[in-house]
């Protein structure tokens, strides 16, 4: 797995550092800089509005007594854009800048929200997806209600 990260890694720094010499040798050193620096601020800025829209749309859903699925995965996309501007380069940008665009988060949206469900404890326990209980150690289920609880003391 780590050996996974670090050639990704060294395959992103080649893949930045070929995007900004393309870039620069057509464009020249000043508008290339000027396109790094400006596209990182106008992609913060344009996150941090989005931020701020989804949490507001989060916080009504829940007003509404309804679970913020698609909310907290476009936050989660949001804030990946928001990182992914802070780091320089061309390219990161450029996906930071897709991962903005609401129809491209809708494509991502349905496999964060699967991935979640999938991987999460609470998913498990009956709040993503409707299981009959398994049974534990002791190889019995017993279907109950709880009607009134008291801690007992020995």
């Amino acid at each position: 797995m780590l050996q996974r990260i670090g050639v990704f890694l060294l395959l992103y720094v080649a893949a930045e550092m070929a995007a900004l010499i393309v870039l620069g040798r057509r464009l020249g050193v000043l508008p290339t800089v000027l396109i790094v620096l400006g596209g990182g601020v106008i992609g913060a800025w344009v996150a941090r509005r989005q931020g701020l829209r989804t949490a507001a749309r989060a916080h009504r859903t829940m007003a509404q007594g309804a679970v913020p699925s698609h909310e907290i995965s476009d936050g989660l996309l949001i804030m990946l854009a928001a990182v992914l501007f802070m780091l320089p380069g061309v390219l990161t940008d450029l996906v930071g800048l897709a991962l903005l665009f609401p129809p491209t988060r809708a494509v991502l949206r349905h496999a964060v929200i699967s991935h979640f469900t999938r991987n999460s404890t609470l998913g498990r326990m009956g709040l993503g997806r409707k299981r009959p209980p398994q049974p534990t150690r002791g190889g019995r289920v017993i279907d109950a209600r709880v009607i009134e609880t008291r801690v007992v003391e020995d």
